[in-house]
């Protein structure tokens, strides 16, 4: 009598790479396209909302190599949409703690985190990253980076989300760029009208597609598209050159050395970002412990310390809880100095 379960007995269900089998076996990837990814280099430019789901979608495809770029520190309003944290996490660095994370899902890979403030100064960290992804909040971090990937001729993608709806757009060296259709201009953010956590994944999950695909060298289109999650419509829309835009005619004003606003408002409410000079985090923390004589307990990790409404990291770049510019900037002289 046949057995008939020899055929079941006979698979080999070993794979030489079982962390990802299941993706190697899709046409579009196969093994070929698995070492693709396994050489790709990528950089991340922002750990909030769209962020930590492009980073762990790409950590969970084997990308090997990451940067993660972030400033910011977690907060508890961002665990509505940021989904690699946890209450846990709350007034941790967002870069690290996703590095953290990232490197308990997939041990295989190289992952650098940078918890700076993006600049024309330290922009050239991207220089060895094949391909860039912005999930920034801010207009002048994304023109930042416009310029630079023009100038250096890298590959980047741009994303946005708010509300229910939100834009992904590839820019390529040679195409349109983004100030060929998106002026300087006062937008939007999740603090004034909010944002859908499901929005927030599904337009990050389209940016993290377009990345494999170009990674793959799977033809990939410089289209912008738009997405409402709410009503489930998607639109495509063409972007041609602009003849006047300065960036494709090589002024790459974001690149200029200028003098830098010293303070910034945040997206959540009531938080400062205040530029300064580099610090020694341990002399700062022997002055403070001499302010407070151990009335308030610090808190310290590699590249900052905290203590009251005050996170100032080894930069001298400090995020501080105020309710005016005038305050935080204030806060800042007393604490830290001028």
């Amino acid at each position: 009598m046949k057995n008939k379960n020899k055929e079941v007995r006979d698979i080999n269900y070993s794979h030489p790479h079982p962390k990802y089998s299941r993706q190697i076996l899709l046409s579009q990837i196969g093994k070929e396209g698995q070492e693709k990814l396994s050489r790709a280099k990528v950089a991340i430019v922002g750990i909030g909302a769209l962020g930590t789901v492009a980073v762990e979608l790409l950590a969970r495809a084997g990308i090997g190599s990451l940067l993660l770029i972030d400033r910011d520190i977690i907060e508890e309003s961002n665990l509505q949409r940021q989904f690699l944290f946890d209450e846990k996490d709350i007034g941790k660095s967002k870069s690290a703690t996703a590095q953290e994370k990232l490197q308990r899902i997939n041990s295989q890979i190289t992952i650098v985190v940078e918890t700076i403030h993006l600049n024309a100064k330290n922009i050239n960290l991207l220089q060895k990253y094949d391909l860039i992804l912005d999930c920034t909040d801010n207009l002048t971090t994304r023109f930042l980076l416009n310029d630079y990937c023009k100038k250096e001729k890298k590959k980047w993608i741009y994303a946005a989300a708010i509300k229910t709806s939100g834009y992904v757009l590839p820019i390529f060296p040679e195409g349109p760029c983004l100030r060929c259709f998106l002026r300087e201009a006062h937008l939007e953010t999740c603090d004034t009208v909010g944002v859908l956590n499901t929005n927030t994944a599904v337009i990050a999950s389209l940016q993290t597609t377009l990345a494999l695909k170009i990674i793959l060298e799977i033809g990939v289109q410089s289209k912008l598209l738009h997405f409402d999650t709410w009503n489930q419509t998607l639109q495509t829309m063409d972007i041609k050159k602009n003849k006047n835009c300065p960036t494709c005619n090589g002024k790459y004003t974001s690149l200029a050395p200028k003098e830098e606003t010293r303070i910034v408002r945040f997206c959540s409410q009531g938080k400062y970002q205040v530029l300064g000079n580099s610090v020694d985090l341990k002399e700062i923390e022997n002055r403070w412990k001499k302010i407070e004589k151990g009335k308030t307990k610090l808190t310290k990790t590699e590249n900052s310390i905290q203590i009251n409404n005050i996170i100032l990291f080894k930069d001298g770049r400090a995020l501080i809880a105020a309710k005016s510019e005038a305050e935080a900037l204030s806060i800042y002289s007393k604490w830290i100095g001028n």
